[in-house]
């Protein structure tokens, strides 16, 4: 199980890395656009390259966001029960967590799938649609794969965190 856990927090880290760069890509990208449009010669398609962008830097943060419990967490019902309902709350969001996550990365896929047949691209760089979606959706099994490390870990009755 360690080896299990090992692997899907290296790839976790290295998504969560490609997403932090991406974010920096976005900002350099950003200003040379403002700097460039004061200048009178704004860099075509910036709002095309930051949207593209967007998607990597949400969809590929998410894994690692979620094995360091750095997100949103609302607790003020779990904190008021025991530890062993506590334990089985935990359980039952992961589980459910799991099943959201795999549905909406098939449903990524079969997006993907359908931008393929439509043949979409951007308007300023004719780019194709299709590979966004086959990354969030690759994003959200590996987020599939975070839950069932901390599903483990949960179940094994060891520290959360």
């Amino acid at each position: 199980m360690k080896r299990f856990l090992g692997a899907v927090l290296r790839i976790d880290i290295t998504f969560h890395a490609i997403a932090g760069s991406v974010l920096a890509f976005m900002m350099v990208v950003t200003l040379l656009d403002i700097i460039m449009r004061n200048l009178g010669r704004p860099i075509v398609g910036s709002m095309e390259i930051i949207s593209f962008c967007g998607s990597v830097v949400v969809g590929f943060a998410i894994p690692y966001t979620s094995w360091k419990k750095a997100h949103v967490y609302v607790d003020f019902l779990i904190v008021k029960l025991g530890p062993e309902n506590r334990r089985t709350m935990e359980i039952v969001t992961r589980c459910m967590g799991i099943a959201l996550f795999a549905f909406i990365g098939y449903n990524f896929i079969l997006y993907g799938f359908d931008l393929i047949k439509t043949r979409e691209v951007s308007p300023s760089f004719k780019l194709p649609y299709y590979p966004i979606p086959f990354g969030l959706s690759l994003s959200c099994f590996l987020q599939c794969l975070t839950l069932i490390a901390d599903l483990l870990k949960t179940v094994q009755g060891g520290r959360n965190e």
